[in-house]
């Protein structure tokens, strides 16, 4: 195990370093407004790549080790097929073919969909080397189509960027299905009575998972849209680079809470499963502090220097951040450990609590504090997603 944890924590580094980087060039060469474009498009695609994975999400991580592998893609596939094609007919109907960036968010989303299917069967069969080069792939290569494209001085508006995902995403899917070509072979059409009885069991989890980390993310990323809506794109450029500094800060939390589900998730025994969760939550919690910390100690001139003119306010963003990050970090290793228990209800549960928290929080506090308010709403979301998350976790250890 600890052997998995030291590769994913190696991936999530330079996949970290990689999207560091992308946000230093975005940030510098097309400014906050061009940076607030970005953000939206990014957070745009991410939530549609959530819908089409209602059935085919993380849960293939739990169902992996019990069920057979076309009884979990067939009906993922599927999914995803009529959810594309009913996005599409609601696009084409609101805004035709005149929004361009909505047309390649979807289709960069059912690209990057189907590489989170073979993504989580690699975990799912605790193939977590393997499982982490398709993600390191994805990150490697969407920065260095951006470098090559500033080497010879193409980069200059948000296309380039989208070109960049549509290439970086192409590879990542073909790596993963090479890496599972053994699988793909022996790939079958199940039984119609197959087909609904996984569907039923992968929906009905799947579902429930995927609606929690929808409300996660907007948890993350709703108070782009608010922010955009009082303040313009600019605000949202400054606020999304302070979040993206405290999520990467967050992805060794989220490293050690990966392996621990793919581990948990093929052990029986309770009380090991709890003894590994508290072990880890602990190094989270130490980690995350100290790297908060640090941030926060960085002076407005460091971040100015970094992404340019214009973004001074990410320091005051970070420090009031710091301690909602912490908290959200350390809110990850509970998740997974109801997850490998088949238990997805509960994290859902605290992560709509925490959604209704941002969006009440966000209309009050932006309009009278502005880019400073949607920080402490965040902050106040996730100290409430984590306190939900530990008191069910007291009480499930307890119940054990």
């Amino acid at each position: 195990m600890i052997k998995k944890i030291i590769n994913t924590l190696f991936t999530k580094f330079f996949s970290a370093i990689a999207g560091f980087a992308i946000l230093v060039l975005v940030s510098h060469i097309l400014g906050t407004d061009g940076k607030g474009e970005q953000a939206i498009i990014a957070f745009n695609i991410y939530i549609i790549t959530l819908v089409l994975n209602f059935v085919g999400n993380s849960t293939l991580i739990y169902f992996t080790p019990r069920k057979n592998f076309s009884s979990l893609v067939i009906p993922s596939w599927c999914w995803m097929v009529a959810i594309s094609f009913l996005t599409s007919v609601v696009l084409f109907i609101i805004y035709g073919f005149e929004n361009k960036f909505l047309w390649h968010s979807l289709s960069i989303s059912v690209i990057g969909a189907l590489s989170e299917i073979n993504y989580f069967i690699l975990m799912g069969k605790e193939k977590v080397v393997q499982a982490n080069g398709v993600k390191l792939l994805l990150s490697i290569t969407n920065i260095l189509i951006l470098v090559f494209l500033v080497l010879i001085k193409q980069f200059d508006s948000i296309e380039d960027y989208i070109l960049s995902l549509w290439l970086a995403n192409i590879i990542s899917l073909f790596y993963g299905l090479w890496l599972l070509k053994d699988e793909y072979k022996k790939i079958y059409l199940p039984s119609k009575n197959e087909m609904k009885e996984s569907f039923k069991v992968l929906f009905s989890l799947g579902a429930l998972k995927q609606l929690g980390t929808i409300a996660q993310t907007l948890n993350y990323r709703l108070s782009f849209y608010i922010l955009a809506f009082f303040l313009g794109r600019e605000a949202v450029g400054i606020y999304s680079n302070a979040c993206s500094i405290g999520e990467a800060v967050m992805l060794f939390g989220t490293s050690l809470a990966l392996v621990q589900y793919s581990s948990l998730s093929n052990k029986q025994s309770n009380k090991q499963s709890e003894k590994i969760t508290i072990r880890l939550t602990e190094v989270n919690v130490a980690f995350t502090v100290s790297a908060m910390i640090v941030l926060c100690l960085l002076p407005e001139s460091f971040w100015v220097f970094l992404f340019g003119e214009g973004f001074e306010q990410v320091s005051l963003m970070i420090r009031i951040l710091a301690l909602g990050i912490t908290f959200l970090s350390c809110s990850s290793n509970f998740t997974q450990y109801f997850a490998a228990k088949g238990n997805f209800s509960i994290s859902a549960f605290a992560s709509f609590i925490g959604l209704i928290v941002t969006i009440i929080l966000s209309f009050i506090l932006i309009p009278q504090f502005g880019i400073s308010g949607a920080g402490f709403a965040a902050s106040l979301s996730y100290f409430t997603t984590f306190i939900i998350e530990f008191i069910y976790f007291l009480k499930w250890i307890r119940r054990n």
